[in-house]
């Protein structure tokens, strides 16, 4: 029996997988990691590294394997990697005509795939959505949603009406037996939810165009509820019949919606475009659903970095003053700011009693995760300029995708 507990408290001190944009929970928390008081001068001893494409497509790790999109020349590439050694696997490519109006977007794929048991969901640049088997890499289903539910409304400044200009950013999100992504438009809905099994939808929700940002599922006010963005407003559908309990409109240029969800409490954090963020006070009484704005701060103005709650504080990146913010959920309050870290976009995962954050510029920031001051542990640069993806991190290792590599990196743990 001692064995037994052993083996399981071993297991919990090696962090569990990242199977998904954001982590277990897709709340940019690894869990179940332990570190040592001072970390090491160096940086972390780099394991290995994999050509994976162009494209800020995050990996995800379930098992021993390490999944993850990416572009080589005109082709998409859903991959799965050895996590030991960075090996290919297995690969499915297909050609991918679309490109994105503005250059500065990328050439993509943008979206984390998800890994569910043993099936893995990617969710390419142009639509193309697939359903594969973990092992082989075996095509299950799959939908070209351009052909499908797309290009039948168009308006002349962003083309497809339903569409996000920029090409499918979001990632799947497994709901039980449904895979959960925001489409867009009256043929499949705002948010769609396709048969795990099959590949058929099984319901749909709204009507508007879809977002980049990707939604989660969450409890404000005591209901159950799919949270989320569309390309024009952050809603609540409650999760048992996708009845519309909530929103609030949130119009920008091109409707660049980013900004994921994030929900403590009764609260649902809205940020984006570089506004102000909103605090959404969700209640329900006698069967009703009510809103109203708690608070906001000026203090911290996200545009593509989703924030981070620990400890009923939230964790964000402003990108006008290039800085950290932390605030406190109660009532929005900065507790600290940082010095400046460049940047236009960070990537922030609380693990243990660090806060990770990977900029842009491929440097790594590790700091104490404390609500009372900022205070900088280590800074590595561990890869290349134009480093857009969302890092993960399971069973000690840091993964990082450069601008056409995965890096994957042994973090210091705990004696």
């Amino acid at each position: 029996m001692m064995r037994i507990w052993i083996g399981i408290v071993a297991m919990a001190l090696l962090g569990a997988d990242w199977p998904q944009w954001r982590g277990p929970n897709r709340d940019g928390v690894a869990p179940g990691l332990a570190f040592p008081e001072k970390w090491p001068s160096g940086p972390p001893k780099e394991l290995w590294k994999a050509p994976v494409g162009l494209g800020y497509s995050g990996p995800a790790i379930a098992g021993n394997r390490v999944f993850i999109l990416g572009r080589v020349d005109k082709n998409e590439r859903a991959l799965a990697l050895d996590a030991d050694t960075g090996k290919e696997l297995w690969k499915l490519e297909y050609p991918e005509p679309f490109q994105a109006p503005d250059p500065t977007a990328g050439k993509g794929p943008n979206a984390t795939p998800t890994v569910d048991g043993d099936r893995a969901y990617f969710f390419g640049l142009g639509g193309m959505l697939h359903c594969l088997d973990v092992a082989t890499g075996k095509v299950l289903w799959k939908h070209e949603c351009q052909k499908e539910f797309w290009g039948v409304k168009k308006t002349p400044i962003m083309g497809d009406d339903w569409f996000p200009p920029c090409g499918a950013s979001a990632s799947p999100l497994v709901d039980g037996q449904h895979v959960l992504i925001p489409i867009g438009g009256e043929k499949a809905g705002s948010f769609t939810a396709f048969r795990r099994d099959t590949g058929e939808i099984a319901w749909k929700a709204l009507k508007d165009r879809s977002s980049y940002a990707s939604p989660s599922i969450a409890s404000p006010g005591g209901v159950k509820q799919i949270v989320g963005f569309t390309g024009a407003r952050m809603v609540g559908l409650r999760h048992s019949d996708r009845e519309l309990l909530w929103d609030v409109p949130f119009k920008t240029r091109f409707e660049q919606t980013i900004i994921c969800p994030v929900v403590w409490k009764d609260l649902v954090i809205m940020a984006g475009e570089a506004r102000a963020t909103i605090a959404i006070r969700v209640k329900e009484s006698g069967g009703k659903v009510t809103h109203e704005t708690a608070w906001t701060s000026d203090d911290l103005k996200c545009y593509l970095t989703t924030p981070v709650q620990f400890q009923d504080h939230l964790l964000g990146y402003d990108m006008r003053t290039s800085r950290l913010v932390c605030l406190n959920l109660e009532n929005g309050e900065t507790a600290w700011t940082s010095p400046r870290i460049p940047g236009k976009y960070h990537s922030i995962v609380l693990a243990g009693n660090v806060a990770l954050c990977l900029n842009s510029e491929g440097e790594l920031t590790v700091l104490r995760a404390t609500t009372k001051e900022y205070q900088e542990v280590a800074k590595w640069t561990l890869a290349e300029k134009g480093t857009w993806a969302h890092l993960a991190v399971a069973n000690h290792r840091l993964y990082v995708k450069g601008k056409e590599n995965l890096f994957c990196y042994q973090l210091p743990s705990s004696p």
